[in-house]
């Protein structure tokens, strides 16, 4: 993995490397909510309205996240699934509470989901 140079867009509390053609960004907030989720979304939205067609987005450290910050991550997919690209979403360990909450509202049936980096870039 390779950090991105000092020109690409950043946003506090979420790091950046390149692996190949794919983008991971890892989320160092613990709350993922409608405070963070339009910057967020605009965030993500620079990169692939530059032409970023795999990303895989770390929410494993994520301990809460509301209906706004969900629905990010759902229109980020659709927009890369429209580009031909994809989104995975690496969800830590099973006592996680937001991977409670994927499995209680179903979203794993919407999202490919992964327990480390390394299975997430394997999923591409």
């Amino acid at each position: 993995m390779q950090p991105l140079d000092e020109q690409a867009p950043k946003m506090n509390g979420v790091d950046i490397n390149k692996f190949g053609e794919i983008l991971i960004f890892d989320i160092h907030f613990e709350s993922a909510t409608l405070e963070t989720a339009k910057t967020f979304k605009d965030f993500l939205m620079e990169y692939i309205d530059n032409g970023e067609k795999k990303i895989i987005i770390d929410c494993s450290k994520v301990k809460y996240m509301d209906s706004t910050f969900l629905g990010v991550l759902v229109f980020t997919l659709k927009k890369l699934v429209s580009a031909s690209g994809d989104l995975k979403l690496i969800m830590g360990d099973v006592n996680n509470p937001v991977w409670t909450m994927f499995e209680t509202t179903r979203m794993f049936r919407v999202f490919k989901t992964y327990d480390d980096i390394g299975h997430a870039v394997k999923g591409f």
